[in-house]
């Protein structure tokens, strides 16, 4: 479902509780902004232009580009589960978590990565290392992939820090999204690279997404 939704009362008793922050910009300015709850996102969508870096919202199903501060990243009840052995960074087997799984989903988030829009040659090696700096919320985040024997690869837990990767140009890829609790989280993310033709290294800034976990 693609919509263009108003903060209900529960969205915006959560904006409240996460004191130092504001609601995304769009929603400040129009009261309004793109609910993504659905369907095939690229929530961090790189591309470069003109020697800047840009990040985005990509999505897939209507070819819509949204900056991050325009969209509200929604992961429905029906992400709830229970944890599996072998999952301790988002709690001990047995507990509950939300998770947007790497595979497709019907009625769920696909939510992942894309770079095509980044040609190759443009910057050095091909290639952009992506930084989650921060995640603000009720609970704790982790980002993960899985291996062909089922193991999970950590690129992001909230429990230890900022967790960086490298992503290269015109690649494009997904993530499980484990959340804890649910509730309103905020991602601060920066992207950087190397010009390939000045040397300069580039940067997108620390840029703000919202997600909203339904209980």
């Amino acid at each position: 479902m693609r919509t263009i939704a108003k903060y209900s009362a529960v969205a915006a008793a959560a904006v409240a509780v996460l004191a130092a922050t504001a609601a995304p910009a769009a929603a400040e300015t129009t009261g309004t902004y793109a609910l993504l709850d659905q369907g095939h996102v690229d929530v961090f969508g790189l591309a470069y232009e003109d020697g800047a870096l840009d990040l985005h919202v990509h999505d897939e199903e209507s070819a819509t580009e949204y900056a991050p501060n325009e969209v509200l990243l929604k992961a429905d009840n029906e992400a709830k589960t229970k944890l599996a052995a072998g999952y301790e960074f988002l709690g001990a087997a047995g507990s509950t978590a939300w998770i947007l799984p790497d595979t497709e989903v019907d009625g769920l988030l696909f939510a992942g990565y894309g770079a095509e829009e980044i040609a190759a040659g443009d910057l050095v090696g091909d290639t952009v290392e992506f930084t989650v700096l921060d995640v603000e919320g009720r609970g704790g985040v982790a980002l993960y992939q899985v291996d062909d024997f089922g193991t999970p690869n950590v690129l992001f837990d909230s429990d230890e820090g900022a967790g960086s990767w490298d992503v290269a140009a015109g690649d494009h890829g997904h993530l499980n999204w484990g959340f804890t609790k649910s509730g309103l989280y905020k991602f601060t993310v920066e992207a950087e690279g190397v010009d390939a033709a000045t040397g300069q290294t580039v940067s997108t800034g620390a840029v703000d997404y919202w997600f909203w976990v339904e209980a």
